[in-house]
C-alpha cells in the first residue's frame, strides 16, 4: 500500500493530532515529533502538523527551527490565526519584541472572536510583565 492510498478521516486525523500533544505535554518530545511528521506527510496542504512540529523545536530551544517551521505554514495557509500566533511566540523567545506586538496586536484588534485572540492577549500580558531585555 502506498501513502497516497492511504485515506484518513477528520476525526482520525484530530485523535493523531491530539495523542502528539499528549505526548509532548509528557516530555515524550522525539514520539510526539514522529506523529506529527506522520499527519504531515498525510495532509501536506494543512499548516496544523507545521505548527505542531514548531512546538517540539521550541521544546528543544531551536527557535530557528521553530520560526522556519510557522513561516512554512503560514505559506500554505496565510490567515491561520494558530501559526501567526505561534510565530509571535517564537519572535519573543527570540526577543524580537517589535516585531511580536506587532502581530499580536493585529491578532487581538481584527480577530474578535477567536480563541486564538485570547492567547494573543495573554502573551501580549506577558510582555507586558516582563521587563524587555528578560523576554
Amino acid at each position: 500500500m502506498k501513502l497516497e492510498e492511504v485515506k484518513v478521516t477528520d476525526e482520525e486525523l484530530r485523535v493523531m493530532l491530539e495523542s502528539g500533544l499528549v505526548l509532548r505535554e509528557a516530555g515524550r518530545i522525539d514520539e510526539a515529533e514522529e506523529i506529527f511528521q506522520g499527519v504531515r506527510e498525510l495532509v501536506p496542504a494543512s499548516d496544523v502538523p507545521l505548527v505542531a512540529l514548531s512546538s517540539i523545536a521550541v521544546r528543544r530551544g531551536d527557535f530557528e527551527a521553530a520560526l522556519r517551521l510557522c513561516e512554512e505554514a503560514l505559506k500554505i495557509e496565510p490567515g491561520s490565526l494558530f501559526a501567526r500566533v505561534n510565530h509571535a511566540e517564537i519572535l519573543l523567545y527570540q526577543k524580537r519584541t517589535v516585531e511580536a506586538e506587532a502581530e499580536l496586536r493585529e491578532i487581538v484588534e481584527n480577530n474578535p472572536d477567536s480563541p486564538h485572540r485570547r492567547t494573543a492577549e495573554s502573551l501580549l500580558e506577558v510582555m507586558r510583565l516582563i521587563p524587555e531585555n528578560t523576554v
